[in-house]
This record gives structure tokens, C-alpha cells and sequence, in this order.
């Protein structure tokens, strides 16, 4: 699949989830099977579940197969929505900024994964994923400066120092646990190399 931007920001993870480094694929498929853990630990405990910045739609399904109820996917971006609705066509998908999110979104369980290292505002983001988490709130990003340091070692994005296209925000695993914790409840923390994955609850 080729880059899609959208408003000046690179939407999906592509290069992630079609890498063929063997790595690279061992490493995502480490990252996948920590969230479907979690998410089915919870998924008994929820009647509706929605996937913020679900990109491709790969974790929107995974969720679904994790037993997930009535999932549904948001993203920012058109172009994104039609790649995951091509590859998922029995998962509702709809077109909503992580920053409108309302009553209307409100479900059970909500999740945002590699999402809000993308964010100019991130407080809001999270602000807004805590207005609309009924129990169970998963989220992810790259545990940094790890993910940086090992982008560079691969010999990728040099001139930006390791750092993902893209990428705006870096937090530490410590430090994303605090940000996390401003608005939700810490419940559960994994770090598949090199991510940090939280399951929470709001307060």
C-alpha cells in the first residue's frame, strides 16, 4: 500500500504492518498478540467497543477477533477509511478527529493505538478519549528514546535522528504512565520491544 497524507499528516502505518524484515515482523507480531491480550482480558465486560485512529483497520480487527463487541473504527483521514473498509467490509468505519469525539462515541471499551504520538494536542486527545470510555480504555505508542535509537541503528530516518515521520510526541515508558494517568486509572502496563501498551480505566 502507498503513503496516503491527508492535510499535511501521513495517515495508517503501512510500513509497519507490511514490513518485510523479519524483525520488523516478529517484533509487530510481539506488539499485536500484548494487545489482544489485554483487550480480550476486558472484552466479557463490554457490550461496544470502538478503535480511535484505526488507520488500515488491522487492530480493528484484532480487536474484533479478541471478542470485542459491535466494534466500530474512527479515523481523521478518507483516504485511510477506504483502505480499512476495503480490508474489513463487515466493521463500520467513520470519519471523526480524535478531538470531536462525543456522547455520541461513547462505548465501553475505546482504544487508540499509535495514535497520540501523532497529535499536536495531545492533552486533548486524551481528553477526549476519557469523555468517551465507558470501562476499559487500551493505548499504545513507541517507548522512546528506545524507538528512536532503534530506528537509527536500522539506518532508517537519519536525518531526523531515529525519529518516525510523523512522530510529535516522545514519551518514555514512565512517562507515558504519568501522562496516562491523569485522566484514567492505570490497570494493567506491557512493553513489547520497543512499545509501551497501557490498559486503564477512567476515573
Amino acid at each position: 500500500m502507498s503513503r496516503i497524507v491527508e492535510d499535511g499528516v501521513e495517515a495508517g502505518t503501512w510500513n509497519k504492518y507490511e514490513s518485510r524484515n523479519p524483525v520488523q515482523r516478529w517484533l509487530v507480531g510481539r506488539f499485536l498478540g500484548a494487545l489482544g491480550g489485554l483487550a480480550r482480558s476486558c472484552a466479557s465486560d463490554c457490550r461496544t467497543a470502538m478503535d480511535v485512529g484505526c488507520g488500515e483497520g488491522v487492530t480493528t480487527a484484532l480487536l474484533r477477533d479478541c471478542g470485542l463487541p459491535q466494534i466500530r473504527g474512527v479515523d481523521f483521514s478518507a483516504g485511510i477509511l477506504n483502505v480499512a473498509r476495503g480490508r474489513n467490509p463487515m466493521i463500520p468505519f467513520e470519519r471523526q478527529s480524535i478531538y470531536e469525539l462525543g456522547e455520541a462515541q461513547r462505548s465501553d471499551f475505546v482504544s487508540a493505538c499509535e495514535v497520540l504520538e501523532h497529535l499536536e494536542r495531545p492533552d486533548e486527545g486524551l481528553d477526549a478519549l476519557a469523555r468517551v470510555c465507558g470501562r476499559h480504555c487500551l493505548l499504545s505508542v513507541p517507548d522512546e528514546p528506545l524507538f528512536r535509537g532503534l530506528n537509527f541503528c536500522a539506518g532508517k530516518y537519519w536525518s531526523r535522528w531515529g525519529n518516525s515521520p510523523g512522530h510529535l510526541n516522545q514519551w518514555s515508558s514512565g512517562a507515558f504512565r504519568r501522562f496516562v494517568e491523569r485522566r484514567f486509572r492505570i490497570v494493567e502496563v506491557r512493553r513489547p520491544l520497543p512499545w509501551t501498551i497501557i490498559l486503564a480505566r477512567p476515573k
